[in-house]
């Protein structure tokens, strides 16, 4: 069996393959020249998936056990205040791009209404959500969106929303390095690891059709999705 600390790394080379299909189709949407509209739906799904991500981890600070470590509480306390500033920086881009205040809780009803789930979400589909779910999501829904993030930062020209973009990306670094500090601790049995396999799978699946719906699916994206993950 792998250790922990192994498992974690063999874990992460698997992500990879999501990883580059999402930023390419990152890539391939704002080398697509939206126009302006396009753009604000864009950015308005963005915001309200900061927002989402926000409610999510805080709710699980607030029903964390008391035995919990504290600094990993600590670390989750940090990310919830992370995720607030990023909601309120995407809401300046917003702004930004249209010229008027967004009205945030129209915008969180019309993109809860969308078939695909956004952000923090997702971690309903997994059940109860208990240390092993949030960690496995931590790791791997946050290191994709720190890759791409960066893309979108590098895409964007418009220096406003660029520097926004770059801070978030940083961020969302730190995030997925949460997410695997715990896992390398939860991850000592062949049972927990099985679970985390078999978590990453669906997570990596519904990842990749979140982007998909958000960016723009290409065929080298798609033929690096399935090459990784279809076995």
């Amino acid at each position: 069996m792998l250790s922990g600390n192994e498992f974690v790394k063999k874990l992460g080379q698997e992500n990879e393959g999501l990883f580059r299909a999402s930023e390419l189709m990152v890539k391939a949407y704002f080398d697509s020249k939206p126009s302006q509209e396009e753009l604000t739906e864009h950015f308005i799904g963005r915001m309200v998936n900061e927002k989402l991500n926000m409610v999510g981890v805080a709710k699980a600070v607030a029903n964390a056990d008391m035995d919990t470590d504290p600094e990993e509480l600590t670390m989750l306390s940090k990310q919830v205040l992370d995720e607030a500033i990023h909601f309120k920086l995407v809401k300046e881009v917003v702004e930004h791009v249209t010229g008027k205040p967004v009205d945030v809780a129209a915008a969180v009803l019309a993109e809860q209404s969308k078939p695909t789930a956004k952000g923090a979400s997702l971690l309903s589909k997994y059940g109860e959500l208990d240390d092993v779910v949030l960690s496995t999501y931590q790791f791997i829904a946050e290191g994709r969106a720190e890759r791409n993030w960066d893309m979108m930062a590098a895409c964007i020209e418009d220096e406003f929303i660029s520097k926004r973009y770059a801070r978030i990306a940083r961020d969302e670094g730190f995030h997925s390095t949460i997410g695997a500090r715990k896992l390398e601790k939860l991850c000592s049995t062949p049972e927990v690891q099985s679970r985390v396999e078999s978590l990453a799978r669906q997570m990596r699946q519904d990842l990749y059709e979140v982007c998909c719906a958000n960016s723009m699916p290409t065929d080298e994206a798609r033929q690096i999705f399935e090459e990784a993950y279809t076995h």
